[in-house]
């Protein structure tokens, strides 16, 4: 059992400069046939312009959850991101549709990535850090990632947006989540128990880290299996070929980890749950006996390190230095991963 990594691994002092300048942006699709009383000052030499205020912000995204106690991993990294970026406003945004329906349903609104994106914008920020949440590229990712390039323009949208990573994308990213994962794991697990890792799965060519990452997992420790709750037909991902796989291993205990960043629904309900399609109760039904915790990976200081350098890596990028004045007002506009 190794001791776990330390979460706060960086000082970022100096993330939050004031670089307060005043500037006007104009809009020049008036309607100039009427007799509108806008003073424009046009000057077409530009000697007017003063630089735009340079304010970066970050924005969160994750895939979202309703219930209030599972919320925990991510109170813990807004904590964290608040402490290494002082002064820099942070914002969240859930992508799953559902998660956002059954919360406004509850009263309790949560912003998509367009409409955080779009109030960000609206509160003067200019450089925006999006962080993904998710544990593999997949269509959650992929489409924060268009959305938050669609709001890149130098006078309508954010001069720069650069996209954190999500937890398993390089592979050095596995190896260190193979690394986090040895802590993860209870310290109570016997040599002869298994352990199951659930994740959440993807319709989408990004489903392809979870089988590199239990391949990297399983050169250390062949009695770790890493399922998903959407898997494909032919993919060993499912909870069948999982029952199968242990079986052939003659296994017939195990842990049963969630291997989602919360525990929300899907973790408590379909892989915890106590209705005969749970992955527990199929588990039990084929024989093997199961020892379960309800977790999630970014409640665990190693993992969370992980989204977190991912963050530090896409603020890093952007470029906080006021450039305005040497592109006649309208400022350079940037968009990368």
């Amino acid at each position: 059992m190794n001791t776990p990594l330390h979460c706060h691994p960086h000082n970022h002092d100096g993330s939050g400069h004031d670089h307060g300048h005043d500037h006007h942006d104009h809009d020049h699709n008036h309607h100039h046939d009427r007799n509108d009383d806008h003073d424009h000052h046009h000057d077409h030499g530009h000697d007017h312009v003063r630089p735009k205020p340079v304010r970066p912000g970050i924005l969160l995204a994750a895939f979202g959850v309703a219930m209030a106690q599972a919320r925990r991993g991510y109170e813990q990294m807004e904590a964290e991101v608040r402490e290494q970026f002082p002064g820099i406003p942070v914002a969240w945004a859930y992508t799953a549709h559902k998660v956002r329906k059954k919360l406004a349903a509850m009263g309790q609104g949560h912003d998509s990535v367009a409409v955080a994106l779009s109030r960000l914008h609206d509160d003067g920020v200019t450089h925006l850090a999006v962080q993904s949440l998710h544990t593999v590229p997949g269509v959650e990712y992929h489409w924060t990632h268009s959305q938050a390039m669609a709001f890149v323009h130098p006078r309508k949208g954010f001069r720069e947006i650069a996209l954190g990573a999500p937890l398993l994308t390089s592979e050095k990213d596995l190896d260190r989540a193979a690394l986090a994962l040895q802590s993860y794991i209870p310290a109570e697990r016997l040599p002869d128990e298994a352990v199951v890792l659930v994740g959440h799965g993807t319709y989408h060519q990004g489903q392809q880290r979870y089988l590199d990452f239990e391949a990297r997992v399983r050169l250390r420790d062949p009695h770790v299996f890493l399922g998903a709750l959407m898997s494909r037909s032919g993919e060993t991902l499912g909870v069948s070929s999982i029952i199968s796989r242990l079986q052939e291993a003659n296994i017939s205990r195990c842990r049963l980890l969630p291997f989602m960043s919360v525990p929300g629904h899907h973790v408590l309900v379909d892989i915890l749950g106590e209705s005969p399609r749970s992955w527990k109760h199929r588990l039990q039904a084929a024989g093997i006996e199961v020892l379960s915790e309800p977790t999630g990976t970014l409640e665990h200081c190693p993992f969370r390190a992980l989204w977190m350098d991912h963050l530090r890596h896409a603020f890093a990028s952007l470029h906080l230095e006021n450039k305005a004045a040497s592109n006649h007002g309208h400022g350079e506009h940037h968009a990368h991963i």
